[in-house]
């Protein structure tokens, strides 16, 4: 799939948001989560990057030569990862910039091109049977591992057994759950025999679905879902495996060669990929900067070939020394995890004080000065709705008649729920001084929070701690609820409502908020099984009406990153909702 040669700077986005999903993201309030996402991943937020879709509202910003010229083969692209991978390993990975790194390490049953539609990639031609339940992979002949194996059905069929066995403790488990059996076998009812992904041979794989969905295609696309050498697995073993550099076998455009932790990881082109000669760039360097000035210091004295921009100031610099910034819709919701099992947290009159008592549009506007949007539903404005042309948050504004959630927040409302949370806690405001929040490390993570912290304050007398942290900290935290609030966010991983709104079901993995409810469960699992896209989405209306009333997270911002890339960049770039950071097309001047 080449790269498209055309220059594109990003529009205007219509409605108009770490790192971190599903994917998840980590340091500005990031992911995963993800782990998004996201299901997304979790999106990060040290660096403004995320994923994205294209649309004809919200193009991608797909930085490509417009002098005419040839990519020219060779040379070396320096990027920031903004934040040392909590894995890169497919069972666990779950942040957006660790999906960026490995879409270039692997390659999956399908690929999403430039314009962001899945198309066939490990397989060289797809069945899809009349109904749209089964599918069947025929695999290229010249797919090949780094370690010389050819690359096998099984090794996908290995792969999902792994990511659906329980003891793996894989946060995008129930991401498989579109497969025939799988949650069955994920809770121990029933065989690897009886779940819907059948080996014919090294070459087919037959893989038949729970019940048809629109966007099968995107999920077998998604980084959970790339193979695994079962032999180099089991040689390795499984706690080893894609922890360092030696411990990596992978069948994409690049393999992994070195991986100084906290520092730099590298990634050289794969002579034996089949697409190798579409690949231009013989490395790729990816540099861990968590500080987003010393990404741009970097940047400026020529040791990194693409900066993300996230805020105003940053962009400012950048646009001085002569450098044009791109703007694209990476699809990422940034919010405020709440511990429900938290004393306090646990009441819901509370949770609607805090969600109130700040002023979204005031902090975008403050903290970041960028194209961030305060968010006004869960759902970001990149997906679309159930024709397929509108943005989903646009029908949503027009069902519900106006903001689901307002962007500067409603003071007076929240001080009236305080009141009625401190009765029915039997506490006063000051017993409240035991609530924290967790942040990234990185000066802008902690500037979001300390927003929050003299918001609360100011408008309610709450006194909020603030516990900067590392993104694997936050993470770690969350996963083993041992926070009280948290800074996190999520990317969409396909192009659905339901890549935001399955997150808070009770049984996903990468629900960390510990809330539940029947009647948000039923809503999904009713729309998981729809085939009248309309009702659906009348489904996801619902959704989203008690996403703001329960509250498992208080909405903050859509994220809209700038970023710049450097003057020796020939082109092939390619950022969007869906894609991050795509690569394997690049090439220098």
């Amino acid at each position: 799939m080449k790269r498209s040669k055309i220059l594109a700077l990003v529009l205007a986005v219509l409605l108009v948001m770490g790192t971190f999903a599903a994917c998840g993201n980590g340091d500005q309030p990031a992911s995963s989560q993800s782990p998004a996402s996201t299901a997304s991943k979790p999106a990060d937020a040290s660096e403004p990057a995320s994923d994205g879709s294209s649309t004809a509202s919200e193009p991608t910003a797909d930085n490509t030569d417009n002098t005419g010229d040839a990519p020219k083969m060779g040379g070396e692209f320096n990027v920031n990862a903004g934040m040392e991978p909590t894995s890169l390993n497919s069972i666990t990975t779950t942040y957006s910039i660790e999906f960026s790194i490995y879409r270039h390490l692997m390659e999956n049953l399908y690929v999403l091109d430039d314009e962001d539609l899945p198309q066939p990639g490990a397989a060289e031609t797809v069945d899809i049977s009349d109904d749209s339940t089964v599918f069947t992979f025929h695999l290229r002949d010249d797919g090949k591992w780094t370690n010389g194996d050819p690359v096998t059905a099984n090794d996908f069929s290995f792969a999902w057994q792994q990511v659906l066995n329980p003891d793996n403790a894989a946060d995008y488990a129930y991401f498989l759950y579109f497969i025939k059996n799988a949650e069955a076998f994920y809770k121990g009812e029933c065989s690897w025999e009886d779940v819907g992904v059948k080996v014919i041979d090294d070459s087919t794989l037959e893989v038949t679905l729970d019940h048809a969905i629109p966007y099968a295609k995107f999920l077998f696309a998604f980084g959970t879902l790339s193979p695994i050498n079962e032999k180099f697995y089991n040689e390795v073993g499984a706690d080893a495996y894609c922890t360092e550099a030696e411990y990596f076998c992978t069948n994409g455009a690049f393999k992994l060669t070195e991986w100084k932790h906290d520092s730099l990881i590298v990634t050289e082109k794969n002579p034996d990929f089949h697409g190798a000669d579409e690949v231009y760039l013989d490395k790729i360097n990816w540099k861990i900067i968590t500080e987003a000035q010393a990404g741009l210091t970097e940047f400026f004295a020529g040791g990194l070939d693409m900066v993300g921009l996230s805020t105003g100031e940053l962009i400012k610099q950048a646009e001085t020394q002569g450098f044009e910034t791109a703007q694209y819709a990476d699809g990422s919701a940034f919010y405020i995890y709440f511990n429900h099992n938290n004393e306090y947290l646990k009441n819901q009159n509370l949770r609607k004080a805090l969600a109130l008592g700040f002023d979204k549009e005031m902090m975008v506007n403050s903290v970041y000065q960028n194209g961030n949007q305060p968010m006004t539903s869960f759902t970001c404005p990149a997906v679309l709705g159930s024709d397929g042309k509108t943005s989903f948050a646009e029908r949503l504004n027009a069902w519900t008649g106006g903001e689901l959630t307002p962007k500067n927040g409603d003071v007076e409302a929240a001080k009236g729920y305080l009141e009625t949370a401190l009765s029915e806690l039997g506490c006063t405001v000051e017993d409240l001084s035991s609530l924290s929040v967790d942040c990234g490390d990185s000066s802008v993570a902690q500037a979001e929070a300390a927003f929050y912290q003299e918001q609360w304050r100011t408008n309610l007398g709450i006194d909020v701690q603030i516990n900067p942290m590392t993104t694997k900290q936050g993470s770690e935290n969350r996963k083993n609820g041992n926070y009280i609030m948290s800074l996190t966010g999520w990317g969409p991983d396909y192009n659905d409502p339901m890549t935001f709104l399955d997150l808070w079901v009770s049984t996903s993995g990468n629900n960390q908020t510990f809330y539940a409810s029947e009647a948000y469960d039923k809503l999904i699992a009713d729309a998981s099984v729809e085939t009248d896209f309309e009702k659906r989405q009348e489904m996801f209306y619902e959704v989203e009406k008690l996403i703001v009333e329960d509250l498992p997270v208080a909405p903050s911002y859509w994220r809209f990153p700038t970023y710049a890339v450097g003057k020796n960049v020939g082109g092939g770039v390619h950022r969007s909702t869906f894609q991050d950071i795509d690569l394997v097309h690049a090439y220098m001047k």
